[in-house]
């Protein structure tokens, strides 16, 4: 399923305007709205398929009056001022509508956007606020498709902690798992009283994660990280990795890497000890672009200030791990520095499989009932990371995370297939094997092809993962499977150039400790010494 422009049709809004006292026209930019204001807008919002009322993120404009050309472009280059609204909750950029809003406004013309994560499309609009105003339309917000219905259930693996209620927000962007920080206590939700009760469901709100130093650690709650008696800030958190790791905890802790292009990489994957990389994270951002990266190896390429760049490193890096036989599954979340981003932007789809496959009866993956579930088929990788496209990926009836077996002189039939649904344009498909490309097409080259795909003749061990990327010019969007394993004889894939590429990061490493204290500088060396040997051994077992 192919689906890509924005509707304009059936969203329903109820528009209701009283009169008040005159603004003063001495305030043409409000920094937020009194109770003086001209107009009272009421608004509802419904979904098109149910006919039930739903949970929003709405992002209200005001068009401003003339102004310089300096002015114009300090502010927007629509010369447009957003409006803060109350008695509802920020969402990041923009506010939750929750299924009924009241919106106090001055006279003038304005536009919104409505948005509710990936799987419905864009709604935007405009009206114009006048003293004598008083209208009414009804509207719905349209579903471009259901990936709950279709057994894939999302989540957004790091959640910065807020007073905001997560669970109305979660709503908001139709997402269903999350991992807080930290647990903050919430503020009460304006507006819902005992009669409203939130019954947007699965809601699933994990606490026991901790963050430090570029790593987060699932099933590790602060109280435990204390007992720990280690400071996760100290050693760039090595330490602490190894503790955590080696924690006698009820649930064994999970470990990933949420700032792959940390200075520490090639340490972390030479511990042995971490489960998990942030393919999407807080280096896409909606309230910003990102140009480059704060620490680690800067590629020569970034001077270009090319806005899909950092999206695309932190890809190649997760190829090259992959192409040293780690077995790291890919996540996606808000990240560290995500407090300004709406939950849930950066999003992991995780199906549930059956057999280690999907539900042949059903002829479709079926859907995780528990919270644990969840969790459990994300860490076994069977999932999607995604910004944008909805990607439902097969390759021979199997689901991401399978491993195909072969034995030495056997070429194994691989045959990917998938379902899309896209709201951007996009910009192509490709189907990754061992780091090179197997088939790539434009979006109308693969619909003429009547959506096959050339199937994979696999003869070594390895890997394959399908992406789709769009044509956003912000920042990288796309949708990015967790690998499919090909292990022939048992044995895994390893490339003397990914070994190499994280060679060179750790000398580069290295040489960036000669900045150190001595007496710090020591307590180093065993970590340091023991990547060293790890790195070697891969070079060792590599088949190129």
């Amino acid at each position: 399923m192919l689906e890509g422009q924005n509707s304009r049709k059936n969203l329903r809004f109820h528009f209701a305007f009283w009169l008040s006292a005159a603004f003063s026209l001495l305030c043409p930019f409000p920094a937020k709205l009194t109770v003086n204001a001209d107009g009272l807008l009421t608004m509802t919002l419904e979904d098109e398929e149910t006919g039930q009322p739903v949970t929003s993120r709405i992002e209200l404009y005001r068009h401003l009056p003339q102004i310089t050309a300096r002015a114009q472009k300090r502010l927007s280059k629509n010369a447009t001022k957003p409006i803060p609204i109350r008695q509802t909750i920020p969402a990041g950029i923009g506010t939750v509508l929750d299924e009924r809003v009241e919106l106090e406004l001055p006279p003038g013309d304005y536009h919104y956007k409505l948005i509710r994560g990936p799987e419905y499309r864009w709604l935007t609009g405009g009206f114009t606020m006048e003293k004598t105003s008083l209208d009414e339309h009804h509207k719905t917000l349209p579903r471009m498709v259901d990936m709950y219905k279709q057994g894939w259930v999302s989540g957004d693996c790091f959640v910065t902690p807020s007073p905001n209620s997560l669970p109305l927000r979660m709503a908001s962007e139709d997402l269903h798992v999350a991992a807080v920080t930290q647990d903050v206590p919430a503020k009460p939700i304006p507006k819902r009283g005992q009669d409203r009760p939130l019954t947007y469901a699965p809601s699933w709100i994990r606490h026991d994660v901790t963050y430090a130093q570029g790593l987060s650690y699932y099933g590790l709650n602060e109280p435990t990280a204390e007992s720990l008696q280690i400071d996760p800030k100290s050693l760039d958190g090595l330490p602490f990795l190894i503790a955590a790791a080696n924690a006698n905890l009820e649930q064994p802790v999970k470990i990933a890497i949420e700032n792959p292009f940390s200075w520490q990489l090639p340490v972390w994957l030479a511990s042995g000890k971490v489960d998990g990389y942030f393919l999407l994270g807080d280096w896409l951002r909606l309230d910003r672009q990102v140009l480059t990266i704060k620490e680690g190896p800067v590629p020569d390429y970034f001077a270009i200030r090319e806005a899909t760049q950092v999206g695309r490193y932190g890809e190649q890096i997760y190829r090259h791990l992959l192409d040293c036989g780690l077995r790291l599954v890919p996540l996606a979340g808000g990240g560290d520095q995500s407090a300004n981003l709406p939950v849930g932007y950066n999003r992991l789809y995780v199906t549930r499989a059956v057999d280690d496959g999907y539900d042949e009866s059903l002829q479709q993956p079926t859907v995780s009932t528990t919270s644990e579930q969840w969790w459990a088929n994300l860490w076994q990788g069977h999932s999607v990371a995604t910004n944008g496209p909805m990607l439902q990926p097969l390759i021979s009836g199997k689901v991401p995370g399978h491993t195909f077996k072969g034995s030495a002189g056997q070429t194994l039939r691989l045959q990917p297939e998938l379902n899309l649904s896209v709201r951007d344009q996009v910009d192509y498909l490709e189907v990754i094997h061992n780091n090179q490309v197997h088939y790539s097409a434009r979006l109308d080259e693969f619909a003429k092809a009547g959506g096959k795909i050339p199937p994979i003749e696999a003869s070594e061990s390895g890997w394959v993962i399908i992406r789709v990327m769009t044509l956003h010019d912000q920042h990288y969007r796309a949708a990015v499977t967790a690998p499919w394993w090909i292990e022939i004889d048992g044995k895994r894939r390893v490339s003397k150039t990914s070994v190499e590429f994280f060679q060179a990061w750790q000398a580069g490493y290295e040489t960036h400790l000669q900045k150190t204290q001595a007496d710090q500088l020591a307590q180093y060396a065993p970590f340091i010494q023991a990547s060293r040997k790890f790195w070697q051994t891969k070079l060792a077992q590599a088949v190129e």
